[in-house]
């Protein structure tokens, strides 16, 4: 079932790497989508109140002041699958780059929605949050992240993640 957020509900969405692959273990990455999630910010109306990168995914609690969430983050992570993709061919210090573009050049093959490669799963599956238990049910889920993965100890440790009071994406709460 497609799932299309078009108003200025907010939403829970999550965007993952195909394969699961772990992308954003490197800074390099992790700051680059940091960069693209500002310019969206600023550039396409996209007000994220809660967010954090995994090593191989992304979640958000954000909506849109105008359009539709699910434009803005198909124009994301098409323009940034393709921009990862060549950095990651180009960097020669990636030790995980054979691999990887072989991962996407394969994923990419098997969906014909793309012409090359796949850096990103299909969908950001948008869910709407309807009352404030849920808002913050979803918020406290996506701070929590890092912790039940052994990353951090606490949530406001993991520097990837509005949590953090010194992230380097600002956020709306």
């Amino acid at each position: 079932m497609q799932r299309n957020a078009s108003t200025d509900e907010l939403y829970f969405v999550t965007l993952t790497v195909v394969d699961w692959i772990d992308l954003f273990t490197r800074r390099y990455y992790s700051d680059f989508i940091i960069e693209n999630l500002a310019w969206c910010q600023q550039n396409a109306n996209l007000n994220i109140y809660a967010y954090v990168i995994m090593t191989n995914h992304i979640h958000m609690v954000a909506n849109v002041t105008d359009g539709s969430l699910g434009d803005v983050l198909g124009r994301f992570k098409s323009y940034t699958s393709k921009e990862l993709y060549k950095m990651i061919a180009g960097n020669t210090q990636e030790s995980r780059r054979d691999w990887m573009l072989k991962a996407f050049d394969r994923a990419g093959k098997h969906n014909p929605l793309n012409e090359k490669h796949q850096l990103w799963q299909n969908g950001n599956y948008p869910v709407v949050l309807y009352t404030p238990a849920v808002i913050e049910q979803k918020i406290d889920y996506t701070h929590e992240n890092p912790v039940r993965a052994g990353f951090v100890g606490s949530a406001h440790e993991y520097w990837y993640s509005s949590a953090n009071p010194e992230s380097p994406l600002k956020v709306i709460w």
